[in-house]
C-alpha cells in the first residue's frame, strides 16, 4: 500500500467556521516545526475512504483545519501514519467526538445532537454512541424548545453567568413566557438572579410564571391553602382592578392537576401523542406510582420529539408536565425512531387492576394508622407469642429513633438495659394487660415493615397478610376498602377510554395507542373542525 496520499485526491468540505486567531496559532506551530526538521502535525488529519468517487479517493473526517493550513503550506501528499490516518464509522459522528469537549459552542453541539439523532432508532443507542448518559442527550436537545430569542441570547452569551441548567429551565416554559422572562432577567428585578444557585434560579421562574392562574388550559381558582391564595382570600379589594394577578404556591397541587387534566384529554383523544420535557428511564416509568394520573399512558421524553409549527409534516401532540402541560402542539420525530419497538398504552382492564392495587394500598395504611393510633384492638397473649415467633419484635424499653417523626421516643421511659426488666415487673403492667400492648406494639413495627414493602412501585399489596392481621386485632378490613373506594373512584376519563376500545380500530391508522406508539409519517391527513389536522 503506498503511504504517500496525493492531497489532490483528498476531499476537504469545511464544516464549520474556524476561528482566524486559532488558525495563526496552528500555523505557527506548523511553521515552528518544520524549521526544527520536524513533522508538521502533533495530531494527524483523519481520513476515511471513500467509494465510486471518480474525483477523490478519501475524504477528511476530523482535521479540516489542519489539513488547510498544509495546503498553504503547499503540501503536495500526507504520509500515512505520520500526517494522516484511515478511521471509519459515520463521519458525523466522528467529527462531533473528536471536537466536543474544546471546539464546538453550546448551539453547535445541539445541532449535531439534533442531526446525528435522526440516525438512531433510541435515544440511549445515540447516548452510547457519543459516550453520554441518555439523560445528558435528552437535556441538550430540549434546548430546541428555547425561542428565538433566547436562542440568539444562548449563542451571543448575552447572560455570561448562565450554564446549560439555566437554559434548560427556561425551555421548559412557553415560548411567549419565555421572552417575558428575557425581560424580567434583564430588569432591575432580574439582577438579583446572577447570584443564586440553579435550583433557586429555577423555584423563582417558576413561582413568578408557572403560578399564573390565567396560564393554565382549565379553570383554576388555587388550592386555597398557599400563602397567595390565602392573600388573595383575605386582600378585601374593593375594586376589581386593583386585585394582583391570581396565582397559586401550591407546586403539587398544580403539578396533580396538570396531570389529571393531561389525563382527560388523552382519554378524550387517544390517537394524540403524549410528550414530556423531563426524561425518564424505563425503570423510572415501570416503576411509576399507581396514584400517577398518566401512570397507564405512553409518553415520549425529550430526544424522541420535536415541536414544528407546521401541521402537515407532524402529528398532533399534547405536553404532558411542566409549566406547558395540557397545551396541544404539533411534533415531528426522528427518522430512525421509526425502527424503535412502539411503547404499549395499558389498556381500561389494567389501569382497572392497577387502581385496585391502590385502592388495597389505601386500605392497608388505614389498617396500620388504626393500629398506630390504638383504635384496633389488641390481641390475645398466645397471638402476641406467635407473632413474635414469626416476625420477632424490636426491644420494648429504651430509646429508639422514630423516623415518621424524626426523633428519639421512649415508650416504656427505661432504659435500654437488662435491669429494666426488674422496673417492668415492679410496675405489675402484666397483670394490667398494658405490658401486652407495649409489647404488641412493638412486634408491630416488624409486621408494618413487611406491609409497607408492597404500598409502593410496582410490588403488589400485602393484602393476604393485612387480612390476617386485620382479623387479630378485630379490624374490618373489607368496609377500609369500600371506603378507599370511595376516595378514589374511577376517573371520568375512563368512560372515554372505553368507548375507544369498544370501537373497532381503523385499519390504516398512523397513530395507535391502543396497542402501541406507531408514528409513521406517511399517512395521509385531513382536516376536522377548528383546523387542526389528524391521521386517518
Amino acid at each position: 500500500m503506498n503511504t504517500k496520499l496525493p492531497v489532490s485526491r483528498i476531499q476537504c468540505e469545511p464544516d464549520r467556521t474556524y476561528n482566524k486567531a486559532d488558525d495563526m496559532h496552528l500555523r505557527a506551530s506548523i511553521r515552528s516545526r518544520l524549521d526544527k526538521g520536524l513533522k508538521p502535525l502533533l495530531q494527524p488529519v483523519a481520513l476515511k475512504k471513500l467509494e465510486n468517487n471518480p474525483d477523490y479517493d478519501y475524504a477528511v473526517d476530523d482535521g479540516r483545519r489542519r489539513f488547510l493550513a498544509l495546503l498553504d503550506f503547499k503540501f503536495t501528499e500526507l504520509e500515512l501514519g505520520q500526517d494522516a490516518i484511515l478511521i471509519d464509522g459515520d463521519s458525523e459522528i466522528n467529527a462531533y467526538l473528536a471536537n466536543q469537549h474544546t471546539n464546538l459552542s453550546l448551539a453547535e453541539e445541539i445541532a449535531k445532537l439534533y442531526s446525528m439523532r435522526e440516525k438512531f432508532p433510541t435515544l440511549d443507542g445515540l447516548a452510547a454512541e457519543i459516550g453520554h448518559s441518555p439523560s445528558w442527550v435528552a437535556r441538550r436537545l430540549n434546548l430546541l424548545n428555547l425561542s428565538e430569542l433566547w436562542k440568539k441570547a444562548m449563542e451571543g452569551k448575552t447572560f455570561g453567568y448562565m450554564t446549560v441548567s439555566h437554559y434548560e429551565t427556561i425551555a421548559t416554559f412557553p415560548p411567549e413566557i419565555q421572552d417575558n422572562i428575557f425581560d424580567y432577567i434583564r430588569g432591575v428585578e432580574g439582577r438579583e438572579l446572577k447570584t443564586m444557585s440553579v435550583r433557586k434560579f429555577s423555584e423563582t421562574l417558576y413561582d413568578r410564571f408557572a403560578t399564573l392562574l390565567s396560564s393554565l388550559p382549565w379553570p383554576e381558582e388555587g388550592c386555597g391553602e398557599c400563602p397567595a391564595c390565602r392573600e388573595r382570600r383575605d386582600s378585601g379589594f374593593l375594586f376589581a382592578n386593583l386585585l394582583p394577578e391570581p396565582r397559586c404556591m401550591n407546586r403539587e397541587y398544580l403539578e396533580k392537576k396538570r396531570k389529571e387534566y393531561v389525563a382527560g384529554l388523552a382519554a378524550q383523544e387517544p390517537e394524540t401523542v403524549l410528550v414530556s420535557q423531563k426524561y425518564h428511564t424505563q425503570e423510572e416509568d415501570d416503576q411509576k406510582d399507581d396514584e400517577d394520573p398518566l401512570a397507564g399512558n405512553p409518553v415520549l421524553g425529550p430526544g424522541d420529539w420535536r415541536e414544528t409549527d407546521k401541521p402537515e409534516e407532524g402529528v398532533p401532540a399534547i405536553i404532558a408536565d411542566g409549566p406547558r402541560a395540557g397545551t396541544k402542539i404539533t411534533i415531528q420525530r426522528p427518522k430512525a425512531s421509526e425502527e424503535a419497538a412502539p411503547k404499549k398504552s395499558k389498556t381500561l382492564a389494567e389501569r382497572k387492576e392497577a387502581k385496585m392495587r391502590q385502592r388495597k394500598r389505601k386500605a392497608i395504611d388505614m389498617l396500620m394508622t388504626a393500629i398506630r393510633d390504638g383504635k384496633a384492638a389488641t390481641p390475645s397473649r398466645t397471638a402476641i407469642y406467635l407473632m413474635i415467633a414469626c416476625k420477632g419484635t424490636k426491644p420494648a424499653c429504651g430509646s429508639l429513633f422514630d423516623y415518621k417523626t424524626k426523633k428519639h421516643v421512649n415508650a416504656a421511659g427505661l432504659p435500654d438495659k437488662i435491669q429494666s426488666y426488674c422496673s417492668l415487673d415492679a410496675r405489675e403492667l402484666t397483670a394490667s394487660g398494658q405490658l401486652d400492648d407495649l409489647l404488641w406494639n412493638r412486634v408491630c413495627e416488624n409486621i408494618f415493615s413487611e406491609l409497607t414493602y408492597g404500598q409502593s412501585g410496582p410490588e403488589e399489596p400485602r393484602w393476604q397478610e393485612a387480612e390476617l392481621i386485620a382479623g387479630l386485632v378485630q379490624f374490618d378490613l373489607a368496609k377500609a376498602l369500600e371506603e378507599a373506594t370511595a376516595l378514589l373512584p374511577d376517573p371520568k376519563a375512563w368512560e372515554a377510554l372505553a368507548r375507544a376500545e369498544a370501537t373497532p380500530p381503523r385499519a390504516e391508522s398512523g397513530l395507535r395507542i391502543e396497542s402501541g406508539v406507531d408514528f409513521t409519517l406517511e399517512t395521509p391527513l385531513r382536516r376536522r373542525k377548528g383546523g387542526r389536522a389528524f391521521r386517518q
